[in-house]
Parts: C-alpha cells; structure tokens; sequence
C-alpha cells in the first residue's frame, strides 16, 4: 500500500542534486509544431471528517480534504534544482494529447516536510477558518478568524479515481522522492487524512457560534489550468463548548457539490 512515508528521514540531511531536464527528457518526443497542451482542472472537495484535538492546552480543528483534477489534462510538476542556491523549483509540465511535453513553466517549489518525511510541492493549497455572516447554510462568510489563514504544501500523487471513488493500480503519480515526478492525472485526486499533520486549523479562544472551514486549490492561482474560479469548497460548522470549555463541533451545511466534489467515502492514504 502506498504510504506518504517513502522517503527515509536520513534524506533531510542529505542534499540531492537534480539534474536541469529538457523537455525531451522529462516527456519522450518533442511534439509536433502547434501542437495542443490538455489542461487539468483543480477543484477541492468538500471538507469533512471534522475532530477537535485537544493537546498541552492548544485546541485545533482536523479535517479531511481531496484535491482532484476534473480537466483533460495532468496536473505535472518536475523539479530543477539551482545548484548555487538549492532551491529546487517545480516546473508545471502542459502535455498533449500523447504525453509529450507541449511546454514547462516555474509555478512552484520542492520542499521537504519533516513531518511526512518526503518532499513538498508548495501554494498546492489554503484552509482559512472564517467568521459565519449567517446561519451557516447560505455561504456568507467574513473575517479570517484568529489569522487562521494557512497556505499548505503536499506531496501530489494519484490515489484515488474520481468516478467510483475507488484506488486502482494504474497510477501515473505515486512517488514523493526529491527527483521524481509530482502531480494528479485526470480523472483522479489525491486525498489527505484528516489526522495527518498540516490537517489542523487552530481553534483557541474561539466562541460559541457559526464558523465557516474554506478550502482552496491553488490559492495564488500559480499552476496552470482550465478554470481557476471553481477551486473553492466550505463546510459550515457550529462550536459549542461544554461545562468544562472544551469545544465541540458539529457540521451544518457545505458548499453546492455533486459526486466525489461532496467529499463523502473517499478513501484516504
């Protein structure tokens, strides 16, 4: 089964080189002139699964989130390093219809997660917990509550197909190593457990009432894609706090959704 622990934690003390790739190298054949690039289509599911943790005084909100791609084409990264800086940089490959490499932009950076133990792509995404401007059922939110605005990096993979909600074995993307190919093929997303770490908001200090969790795919609008403005889905969610103050939460409502975009029996990693 495949894991976000793949990479050994001696890694983080060992500086990998990459090789600069040309696009010959990184996609087979040079494609014809004129030919067209498929562009994937990033949108967020639902966000579920919702659990407080309470831990040395610190209260934080987990959840659930999928990242899928609805376009016609991959969601692909691949890493050139600056060997005089060490910022290694993901480069958004646009393939056609046969794979080849149409053309590479710089949208992104290679980060290794001491948590996870692999490497990062960062401005994947953002979870902000926001004040409800309703009763939770409308989509009306305001302010950021407490600055919990927080941008995430993941570690892009295939590991679930969007139609039927199911993993299969015919994975494009499966590999979090500091040289390997990132991303989400079309037709499939890639789900993060609700318990894992950067899965968390903070909650502190917050009062009884209506809160909104939003979820955003390429916040910055940095990766290439088809359609930038379908990249957002909230839950709502009431905090109570019992005799003791510690809070608790219920869902109320989320964003219109249909399919696996509902967030509802997806398997996660």
């Amino acid at each position: 089964m495949l894991t976000r622990g793949r990479l050994a934690l001696a890694l983080a003390a060992v500086f990998v080189p990459v090789l600069w790739l040309s696009a010959t190298a990184i996609g087979g054949k040079t494609p014809a002139a004129g030919t067209t690039a498929l562009l994937p289509d990033l949108r967020t599911a639902v966000p579920h699964k919702f659990t407080v943790q309470n831990q040395q005084q610190r209260e934080t909100l987990r959840f659930s989130n999928l990242i899928g791609n609805a376009g016609a084409g991959d969601m692909r990264l691949h890493p050139e390093t600056d060997l005089s800086t060490n910022v290694t940089t993901g480069y958004q490959d646009l393939l056609d219809a046969s794979g080849n490499v149409v053309s590479s932009q710089p949208v992104s950076e290679f980060v290794f997660h001491p948590a996870h133990h692999h490497w990062h792509i960062t401005e994947v995404a953002l979870f902000e917990i926001r004040l409800a401007l309703d009763n939770g059922t409308g989509g009306q939110y305001g302010a950021v509550f407490a600055n919990q605005s927080i941008k995430t990096t993941f570690c892009l993979i295939d590991w679930i197909k969007l139609e039927g909600n199911s993993p299969t074995g015919d994975r494009h993307y499966f590999d979090c190593a500091p040289d390997a190919l990132q991303g989400i093929s079309a037709g499939w997303g890639d789900q993060y457990h609700h318990s894992l770490e950067g899965q968390e908001l903070v909650i502190d200090g917050a009062k009884p009432g209506v809160y909104y969790l939003v979820s955003i795919a390429n916040p910055r609008g940095n990766f290439i894609e088809t359609d930038k403005t379908n990249n957002t889905a909230w839950t709502s969610f009431r905090l109570t706090r019992d005799s003791k103050g510690n809070a608790k939460i219920s869902e109320i409502s989320h964003s219109p959704c249909s399919g696996w975009q509902c967030g509802e029996n997806l398997q996660n990693r």
